[in-house]
């Protein structure tokens, strides 16, 4: 009989451990959940460090404080349901569902919002009007007319959760004009240090695209922690459509 036995060995642990993604997407992973983040904008003309959003936000929207929006449709003909998904006072991911009563604001319940991660209205087809949230002034959340939701990829992470960003693409089209822009990903920390609260942004990547589009798959996987903000931000140097957006999960921190 033979006296062989196999060596022991920590590769094949590594290995499952990187290749597990098919595991997490079919929610085989207890603690675990596929995340992607995606924005378009149009610019008006050359731009620099603005995040990738809906059209008509301002370029810097982060949450400084608690909040409560003012939610709200030009339109007397929107009065079906929006459904806000945001990080509350202690960053838990909570989702509120807000009754639009056309050109009337409705408030939110909610009054410690601190992100808001994305924003859909679930009633027939899209929005008449331009559907906003406000708060002392300041947009938070845009739904254009005729769309159905508010994307954005800036995004906070939730409390007790690390976001694992493991690919990424920007595109940008001008037509004749050939716009060049760059579309970088940014977070709110660097070496150990965290600037969520002042939502100042340190790059970490960066994609260059000049009517066409790009995608970068396989990187890192890069984690973000509980209560940072990560987006992709873009500069061109004259008018173009961008859009970008980044894949990922999150897991248990």
């Amino acid at each position: 009989m033979s006296s062989y036995s196999p060596k022991t060995s920590g590769w094949p642990e590594r290995l499952w451990r990187n290749n597990n993604l098919i595991d997490i997407a079919r929610g085989n992973v207890p603690g675990s959940r596929p995340y992607t983040a995606f924005g378009n904008r149009t610019t008006d003309g050359a731009e620099d460090n603005i995040i990738v959003t809906e059209t008509g936000m301002p370029a810097s929207f982060i949450v400084p404080n608690r909040i409560q929006l003012s939610v709200v449709s030009t339109s007397a003909s929107d009065i079906g349901r929006v459904k806000i998904r945001y990080l509350d006072g202690d960053l838990v991911e909570r989702v509120e569902s807000v009754q639009l009563n056309g050109t009337t604001p409705v408030l939110t319940v909610a009054d410690d919002i601190r992100a808001i991660n994305n924003a859909y209205y679930i009633d027939g087809a899209g929005v008449v009007g331009t559907v906003t949230g406000t708060s002392g002034g300041v947009t938070y959340m845009v739904i254009p007319a005729g769309s159905i939701q508010f994307n954005t990829t800036m995004q906070r992470v939730p409390a007790g959760k690390r976001l694992m960003v493991n690919a990424l693409y920007a595109g940008a089209i001008s037509g004749s004009a050939a716009a060049r822009c760059m579309v970088k990903l940014e977070t709110t920390f660097i070496n150990g240090d965290s600037f969520a609260d002042q939502g100042i942004l340190h790059p970490v990547a960066a994609i260059g695209a000049q009517d066409n589009s790009t995608a970068l798959g396989g990187v890192g996987p890069f984690p973000v922690h509980a209560g940072e903000w990560i987006g992709l931000t873009s500069s061109c140097d004259k008018a173009a459509d961008i859009t970008a957006g980044y894949f990922g999960w999150l897991e248990d921190e």
